[in-house]
């Protein structure tokens, strides 16, 4: 019975020490930043980009819709979209931010309707 017990926590003991948070595999997320405008509108969309850097585009589309990837980034990126008219003043109808991880499809984390921006940090 003793030597029971003391298998018993020497198994215990191995289980816990090789469970090192260390050995978690580095992931990669690629992160879509979107704004929806009205069509043709020229709208400046600022964004922060892979190397943690502020970056915009100011353009025009057909449809009104601009997206943009970023990445790969590491967990506790700062993900952070803006999008305003450019001549007129005013905000885009609509933002959103969604994460992949890997080749995974995006997931939407953030969004909302005529805001000056989103951020989300990605846990």
């Amino acid at each position: 019975m003793k030597n029971l017990i003391i298998t018993i926590f020497f198994i215990t003991g191995l289980v816990l020490t090789g469970c090192n948070h260390d050995d978690e595999p580095v992931v990669d997320y690629y992160v879509r930043y979107t704004a929806i405008a009205k069509p043709n509108a020229k709208v400046r969309m600022y964004f922060r980009n892979e190397t943690s850097e502020n970056s915009h585009v100011d353009a025009s589309m057909p449809d009104g819709k601009f997206q943009y990837c970023v990445g790969p980034v590491k967990r506790g990126f700062e993900a952070v979209l803006g999008a305003s008219y450019y001549d007129a003043g005013g905000y885009a109808d609509y933002l959103s931010i969604e994460v992949a991880i890997g080749s995974a499809p995006f997931v939407l984390k953030k969004n909302g309707t005529n805001t000056s921006g989103l951020l989300y940090v990605l846990e």
